[in-house]
């Protein structure tokens, strides 16, 4: 079989990718580049500039090469977006890094944001752009003494706000100053959040956690009205289909992984072969159990519902073709497990 663009696998990549840091936001004043350096990290990424004002007014994402992204966050302090509109941008990210861009002094609206990162728990860099342009306008100071002082003012500004002492990283996108010793930290730090993803991705917890939102997410698209017409027909191949569709398995995968073809209906002579007679006395209260109990359900209440209905119809005879159903979806969950296992973890 062939993994790599498997539509599970893809799937799979993306469930791990959420649940593990995959990106690096840049944040800071209007206008002080952000996206200019962006666009010097990643050459591809043509995020859009401004020249007098803040040109991204929402969190634009660009791909990192082999994992992650670097966000692009919109300028601090600008009319269009107040504080508490900007933190709720902040928390729907979920991102834990991020790296604050200034190209002027430190105001009150970035110490205001600033903070609320550091109570988030972020870890924040600090970046002074267009460092070409700090220059002693009397010309009394050299450019060392002049960063140096910038270093002193951010040292006093963060005091008692972050627990270790932080320098900037003094850059400018126009001349290219300071650009690779930023590109090489952030390569670093996307080298160590693709390690993580590995872990994830590999760990037969992730995996079982996956498979098991799979299970739970399947059964409100069976569990419906139109479940009792089904099973009074005893046609099960648009059941099968909706599982099989659902965990993104295809014909092809089930047979790879068990050389035959499983199916409701053949589960379903098999269990009236075993016990019919017992499956016929077991009531709704044990049967929606059984059904809670067999993929650890949380909820019940739709199942409930179609229970109910089926028992009000007389339908209790169709008990056995829904543990048919239960095992039909362990055996689709077994061959995407083992899609899973056979999978690269490549990222893109």
């Amino acid at each position: 079989m062939k993994m790599k663009n498997h539509p599970l696998v893809k799937a799979y990549r993306k469930f791990v990718a959420n649940r593990t840091p995959h990106a690096i936001g840049f944040i800071g004043q209007p206008d002080a580049g952000k996206s200019s350096l962006i666009n010097q990290l990643l050459p591809k990424a043509k995020a859009y500039t401004g020249v007098h004002t803040d040109a991204t007014l929402t969190a634009q994402s660009y791909i990192y090469p082999e994992y992650g992204e670097l966000v692009d966050f919109p300028g601090v302090g600008t009319e269009e977006i107040t504080l508490a509109q900007y933190k709720k941008i902040i928390k729907a990210s979920d991102i834990q890094q991020f790296y604050y861009i200034l190209s002027s002094k430190i105001r009150e609206t970035d110490m205001d944001l600033i903070k609320y990162l550091a109570k988030e728990g972020k870890e924040i860099h600090f970046v002074y752009n267009k460092v070409d342009a700090l220059i002693d306008v009397n010309r009394t100071e050299s450019s060392e003494l002049l960063r140096h002082t910038k270093n002193t003012e951010l040292k006093v500004m963060l005091r008692g706000v972050l627990n270790e002492h932080q320098d900037y990283l003094f850059t400018s996108a126009l001349s290219g100053e300071g650009i690779e010793g930023l590109s090489e930290q952030i390569r670093q730090q996307m080298t160590m959040m693709y390690d993580e993803y590995l872990k994830h991705y590999q760990s037969e917890e992730m995996k079982e956690s996956y498979l098991n939102y799979k299970v739970n997410a399947v059964f409100p698209k069976l569990f419906t009205p139109a479940l009792k017409e089904v099973l009074s027909h005893q046609n099960y191949t648009i059941l099968e289909r909706t599982i099989r569709s659902h965990f993104r398995v295809e014909a092809d995968d089930v047979y790879d992984r068990f050389h035959h073809w499983p199916s409701i209906e053949k589960n379903v002579r098999e269990i009236e072969e075993q016990g019919s007679s017992l499956m016929k006395m077991m009531d709704m209260t044990k049967m929606i159990q059984m059904v809670r109990s067999a993929f650890k359900l949380k909820s019940i209440n739709p199942i409930q519902a179609v229970f109910s209905s089926l028992f009000e119809a007389g339908m209790a005879q169709a008990l056995p073709a829904v543990q048919g159903m239960i095992h039909y979806t362990n055996d689709m969950k077994a061959v995407a497990k083992y899609i899973l296992d056979q999978s690269t973890p490549l990222y893109r």
